[in-house]
């Protein structure tokens, strides 16, 4: 009984994290251990959710997840209330969202058409204002814009997630890889999502979350068959090349020069007017 009753007790002083993420196969890989309990954050217990990129960037704005991969173009909405976490993130280094269309054109001939986006402000949606300043867009649901653009609903479509690799398969043509230009253009790596930790939990719990995030992304390398048949169930059948593309070392450790991308990608949402100035922000390292 003495045994049950302790069980009982660590219970009750456990405390609840929630942390979201996309139904996305890099994502599922990097929490794999956390979330099947092949790691543990001490004295907390987890509740993992999942859903598309614009529901999570709601969520963070409802402060609906202490834990939450967010849209970089989005988080000057937030700045106020999250941190960003060192590991965890999503980078695109010569690539990032694609810009698809039914037939093979350039992107300055799509000035005044209809370009669906996965949502606003997202950084496909934001790359697509830099480099199609005078097409329309129209927000859509990320995993229906292929069939909406192969039907003619829309112009041109942003690809996301695993859908930037999939398009091909719909018939599509890449006009512009929108993470290339932005390389190109700034000279910087692409922050494509962000991992965010709420400020209610304090700087030491948001240590302790990011070397968690870590520990989970280190044990899914060393136990790479059972991460993979796990991550393997999400996406369009392109988990090993997604989880190549954005599940790397970036990932685990922010390095200097998305740090610098940071700020660029930032001022640029100002000037979009699809969030305001961030005076500030800061990073969480384990």
């Amino acid at each position: 009984m003495s045994s049950i009753t302790g069980r009982i007790e660590t219970a009750h002083r456990e405390q609840e994290l929630r942390i979201a993420y996309t139904p996305d196969s890099d994502d599922a890989f990097n929490y794999y251990a956390w979330e099947h309990g092949r790691v543990r954050l001490d004295g907390y217990r987890v509740r993992f959710v999942r859903d598309c990129i614009i529901g999570l960037n709601r969520l963070a704005a409802e402060d609906g997840a202490e834990v939450v991969g967010i849209s970089s173009a989005f988080y000057p909405r937030v700045a106020d209330r999250y941190w960003i976490l060192g590991v965890g993130n999503s980078i695109g280094r010569g690539y990032g969202p694609v810009l698809v269309a039914r037939d093979a054109c350039k992107p300055q001939e799509l000035a005044g058409k209809r370009i669906a986006v996965g949502g606003m402000p997202t950084t496909g949606g934001a790359l697509a204002l830099m480099y199609c300043p005078k097409a329309k867009l129209v927000e859509m649901r990320y995993d229906r814009i292929a069939d909406a653009v192969a039907s003619g609903d829309v112009d041109a479509g942003v690809m996301i997630h695993e859908e930037l690799l999939f398009f091909p398969q719909k018939g599509l043509q890449r006009v512009c890889d929108l993470g290339g230009a932005w390389c190109e253009d700034t000279g910087l790596p692409l922050p494509v999502g962000l991992n965010v930790v709420s400020r209610r939990v304090g700087r030491d719990l948001a240590k302790r979350i990011a070397a968690t995030c870590r520990a989970s992304l280190r044990w899914g390398r060393s136990h790479f068959d059972e991460a993979f048949a796990f991550a393997s169930r999400f996406g369009r059948g392109c988990a090993q090349e997604h989880i190549d593309m954005f599940s790397n070392s970036d990932t685990e450790y922010m390095p200097d020069d998305v740090r610098a991308a940071l700020p660029v990608m930032f001022e640029r949402v100002a000037e979009l007017r699809i969030g305001p100035r961030v005076a500030d922000f800061e990073v969480i390292d384990a």
